[in-house]
């Protein structure tokens, strides 16, 4: 086909179409003359050639292709007779509706062609053919001339799609070639078996065929109280090798049940699909375990994926429907199994972030105690004589420090569980103080009402507050710390203020939601301690980041 360029065939595909079919008719009007014949048919198949590859959109013959098409061509040349020509015919007409479905100009070309090879072959080749009573000499020349005619606008129709691959039909136009063959059959049967006329016999077989197609179509969409031909023919096409909702109820189960190890997930779900009466046996292969249940055959269908790779084994050959159907099963079992992996593989990134999160934030606790401890043995140490002055500190903080190490190794014990202990706002206030007695810590309280909070929230987020503020004084050594408490009317509200630097920009955005890593911190005691308040109903709020005025406060909702 290099002799014609591909610009000039995609823009003539409707001519090409136009005169194949009407070099046809001719052809087979003149089969009294055997040599006309031949050379229109010559012609014809010539059109052909030219309006295939355009048909496939595929310009280019393959050299075995070629040759197959002409030998064919030939035999059909050499061989020519009355029962040739209807193949043909029915032949073409598959093809032709196989792009009936198309859009815009090409549906209405195809769709032309299709009526005139149907007319032809449904009224002047079939009584022919049979040897039938159908129309008269002149009545049929005239028909060839209309039909012919029909066939004239598709040669000013150009065609103005691209080259690209089109969809064809060969379902539907199997389809409609069976219909045909039926209306043919059909009406020569009523004919010897009636005895009339053929073209009443055809016009009987349409009116039947006719009120048959639509008692189909009345069946075929659901009505009330019945779910349709549809509905039966799709639940049929899943059904092939058994109740695909049974299948898929019978994994939705196991993999619904959270204790299953993928493997035994996997070995359980491949027993359910052995008792289907068609499958032989089913092999398998993960990365930790392989197997076979049943027997193996010739006839097998595979799937495989990076983690498994499943085999099954059919008694009998698998035929393209049973072959969809069967990978089907095997990626539905697949996809269960990878995303019973997943899941399981999800458990343990949750465990360990539960390990993470709780070691980090008891790791704040032990350092806010180590610390504690630090200021205890300073005070002993000292030589100054205030020995009473420490016994004092000692017999208030010790007490306390003792129920922070119980209540940090209660954790450690059993980190699912979090305390919920209430205690007086006013006892936990109290207790604050002398807490962070002696460390530059300003104190301001506001205190109207008895309430009671939680104390780990209180504890937590006050202290990794006021840490943080410590070891920002490290750097600013004249920054002054205030905390101050107001409850009034159970509305409480807890502020840690510093005179220092605000929190930078970049920071702003991961604060509260996200761990910070940080050169002198852990990173994650914001963090934690936000999601606690959280839990317990309180909200963490940077309410102020000033120059000299930075403000942290924790408020109940």
């Amino acid at each position: 086909m290099s002799f014609l360029s591909e610009k000039l065939l995609l823009g003539n595909e409707h001519r090409l179409l136009g005169l194949m079919i009407a070099t046809l008719i001719a052809a087979i009007s003149f089969s009294d003359n055997i040599n006309i014949s031949r050379s229109l048919f010559i012609t014809h198949f010539g059109f052909f050639l030219m309006w295939q590859p355009v048909y496939k959109r595929e310009l280019d013959f393959s050299l075995i292709e070629l040759v197959v098409l002409l030998g064919l061509i030939g035999l059909f040349l050499v061989w020519l007779n009355v029962w040739l020509i209807p193949f043909w015919m029915l032949l073409l007409l598959s093809l032709l509706t196989g792009r009936i479905f198309s859009r815009g100009m090409g549906r209405i070309a195809y769709g032309v062609a299709v009526i005139v090879l149907f007319l032809q072959l449904t009224l002047i080749t079939t009584p022919e053919l049979f040897g039938l009573h159908g129309f008269s000499n002149a009545v049929i020349t005239t028909l060839e001339l209309v039909l012919i005619f029909m066939l004239v606008p598709l040669l000013f129709i150009r065609s103005l799609e691209q080259h690209h691959a089109t969809r064809v039909d060969f379902i539907r136009g199997f389809l409609i070639v069976i219909l045909t063959t039926f209306l043919c059959m059909g009406s020569v049967l009523v004919t010897f078996t009636a005895n009339i006329p053929y073209i009443q016999s055809l016009a009987s077989t349409i009116l039947i065929a006719a009120i048959f197609l639509l008692f189909m179509a009345l069946l075929w969409s659901p009505r009330r109280g019945f779910s349709g031909l549809a509905q039966l023919w799709e639940r049929y096409l899943l059904n092939i090798g058994g109740p695909l909702e049974q299948w898929i109820s019978q994994l939705s189960s196991l993999e619904a049940n959270a204790s299953l190890e993928p493997d035994y997930f996997l070995n359980t779900s491949i027993s359910y699909l052995q008792e289907r009466h068609w499958i032989s046996g089913i092999q398998w292969k993960t990365d930790t375990a392989a197997g076979l249940t049943g027997e193996r055959t010739k006839y097998l269908v595979r799937v495989s994926d990076d983690k498994v790779e499943l085999v099954l084994y059919a008694h009998s050959p698998i035929g393209p429907a049973l072959l969809l159907h069967s990978k089907l099963l095997l990626s539905v079992l697949i996809f269960y199994y990878k995303a019973k992996i997943q899941e399981r593989l999800l458990t343990k990134q949750a465990h360990l972030r539960a390990i993470y999160e709780t070691g980090s934030k008891l790791t704040h606790d032990v350092k806010n105690i180590l610390q504690s401890t630090k200021a205890l043995t300073q005070a002993v140490l000292q030589e100054d004589g205030r020995i009473d002055e420490a016994h004092q500190m000692l017999r208030k903080q010790l007490p306390l420090l003792t129920d922070r190490l119980q209540a940090t190794l209660d954790k450690l014990s059993a980190p699912a569980l979090e305390s919920t202990e209430s205690v007086s706002l006013k006892t936990w206030w109290e207790d604050m103080k002398a807490k962070y007695a002696g460390r530059n810590i300003e104190f301001s309280e506001s205190i109207d009402s008895e309430t009671f909070i939680p104390a780990e929230v209180f504890n937590t987020v006050t202290e990794n507050l006021l840490e943080n503020a410590r070891a920002k004084r490290q750097l600013q050594p004249d920054l002054s710390i205030t905390l101050s408490l107001h409850s009034d009317t159970g509305k409480v509200q807890l502020r840690v203020v510093d005179n220092g630097k605000p929190v930078p920009d970049e920071t702003l955005t991961q604060l509260f939601s996200e761990v910070i890593f940080s050169e002198n911190g852990f990173g994650i005691g914001l963090y934690q301690s936000s999601q606690i308040a959280k839990r317990a109903g309180y909200k963490l709020l940077l309410e102020n980041n000033t120059p000299g005025n930075v403000c942290f406060s924790l408020t109940n909702n």
